[in-house]
């Protein structure tokens, strides 16, 4: 038996577009699943770095574009006040710069995305071509919710990450009663999300080995089995709107106290009627960027256990490879 594992260990592996298997000492399950994930993770980074990096470099100047507006129509404001037209050139200058790169990024992202889709779903099937077509077509769906994480949800965070550092930023030196409202608030909607994030992995775990086993259950043709897959689903979905809706209440008071104070103190301690106008956009702004980034943060962690998920098509191919006489 010794000589068989030692065999089928250095046999070559079948091709694989994840991770093969390595013979090293076992680690225990939730560490090797933590490897799995991060493994799927780096080799989209390292395999499609360069289409990634063009994207998101794209991404970052858009971001940088939207973010100015509220201070760059908070001078122009003023300026026409005080009877200057610079402004408004400015402002026009921004917006048809913006709208530029947003086009252009949108036009690069679906050539890229589509090509990588393509590519790592023709590698996952052949590396799965003796696992059940039920466990097949969920992984290849769970594969494109990942390609679109990064094609659609990917630069959405990437712009309310920069909003909302961009916005603090910029409120610290416009008001700071108003920048020390913002920290506050943020603190205490990072502590929220980080208590409930072992929570969501469990619910999408759970939600996932169910998707796996959908085209089986419908295939059995038995109406009592498809009644309990479900059954199951729905209640994986349910716990996981249920905990959703929680935490989103508890931020959405926290968010609105914060707006409130914002429009009050900014009214009471600034004269220019640009900056006062500035200050109340920038915490509006701020205000959605938080809201955004905890459902961002939820995806994420449903992302990340389809990653290890994926990740283990490739050990699993590796492993049965090395089995094969």
């Amino acid at each position: 038996m010794g000589a068989n594992l030692r065999a089928g260990m250095s046999a070559p592996r079948r091709p694989g577009f994840i991770l093969g298997a390595k013979n090293t000492p076992r680690p225990d399950a939730a560490d090797r699943r933590g490897r799995q994930r991060i493994g799927f993770m780096h080799m989209l980074l390292k395999r499609f770095g360069g289409r990634l990096t063009l994207t998101l470099s794209m991404v970052v100047l858009e971001s940088a574009g939207w973010l100015l507006f509220p201070l760059v129509i908070g001078r122009a404001i003023d300026g026409v006040l005080a009877g200057s037209t610079r402004g408004l050139y400015e402002l026009a200058g921004l917006g048809i710069g913006t709208i530029f790169v947003a086009i252009g990024r949108r036009i690069v992202d679906s050539r890229a995305y589509a090509g990588i889709y393509v590519r790592l779903g023709e590698e996952m099937v052949a590396s799965t071509a003796e696992r059940s077509t039920s466990t097949r077509t969920a992984r290849l769906g769970m594969l494109r919710e990942i390609v679109e994480f990064f094609e659609h949800s990917l630069p959405q965070l990437i712009t309310s990450a920069i909003g909302l550092a961009g916005t603090v930023v910029i409120l610290s030196t416009l008001n700071v009663p108003v920048f020390l409202g913002c920290l506050a608030v943020a603190v205490a909607t990072g502590i929220l999300y980080a208590l409930t994030g072992k929570l969501t992995t469990r619910y999408n775990e759970g939600l996932n080995d169910e998707h796996e086993r959908q085209v089986d259950a419908v295939d059995s043709g038995d109406p009592v089995r498809l009644g309990e897959h479900l059954r199951a689903m729905t209640r994986w979905n349910i716990r996981l709107s249920d905990l959703e809706a929680g935490t989103f209440g508890i931020n959405w008071v926290l968010m609105m106290g914060l707006l409130v104070f914002a429009v009050g103190i900014s009214a009471e301690r600034t004269v220019e009627y640009g900056a006062v106008f500035a200050i109340v956009m920038y915490v509006f702004q701020f205000v959605e960027s938080l809201m955004a980034l905890p459902f961002y943060y939820q995806q994420w962690l449903r992302l990340r256990e389809i990653s290890g998920r994926l990740a283990r098509v490739g050990t699993e191919a590796g492993v049965e490879a090395g089995a094969t006489p």
